[in-house]
């Protein structure tokens, strides 16, 4: 099964990931973002994008990397990454259902204000970005995104479990995640 945690750029994914990793101890974390920098030297000449993820194969080696994992480990696959462009959440969802593998899809929101809370806190930058500087740490980017974010939110809200994290510590974000998915914990 992949857990794929959705959510605000610097909203708290990857900390409940690790979270999630330490409750269950089947389960194993897989960025997708890091299927990105391979990409760059061979792409970003031949097709400039502001995010890796316009590059369809991105998308085809998130999915491909995903179904192998899913079938070599046997175990929970954990995936904290953002994707507010439905098309592309279209082709790794579908992508993922022609090759078998279940996904439960959450949504990790907060309230802007909290977002930007976490944003100004945040000591961790795990971003590859090719045209906004993150020599802030990633601020600059999480900031930029915020707005893609809230206007994907409508359909995310439909098509992932959306959990409300503003008030919630990242140890009670995984629990909710583990109880929503079905995993004991």
């Amino acid at each position: 099964m992949i857990v794929w945690l959705n959510g605000p750029f610097g909203g708290g994914k990857t900390t409940t990931a690790a979270e999630l990793d330490a409750l269950l101890p089947e389960a194993v974390v897989f960025d997708p973002e890091s299927m990105g920098p391979p990409l760059v030297p061979t792409l970003s000449g031949i097709e400039p994008v502001h995010d890796f993820q316009d590059w369809r194969p991105w998308r085809e080696l998130v999915v491909t990397a995903l179904t192998s994992l899913d079938r070599h480990t046997g175990r929970t696959i954990v995936a904290p990454q953002t994707v507010v462009v439905e098309q592309y959440w279209d082709e790794i969802t579908s992508g993922l259902a022609a090759a078998g593998v279940e996904l439960r899809a959450f949504t990790l929101d907060c309230t802007p204000d909290e977002h930007e809370r976490r944003i100004a806190g945040d000591t961790v930058t795990n971003s590859t970005i090719e045209e906004i500087t993150i020599d802030d740490g990633g601020v600059g980017w999480r900031r930029h995104r915020a707005a893609d974010y809230r206007a994907a939110l409508p359909w995310l809200a439909a098509r992932t479990d959306v959990i409300d994290t503003t008030t919630l510590r990242p140890a009670e974000v995984a629990k909710e995640v583990a109880t929503r998915a079905g995993l004991t914990a």
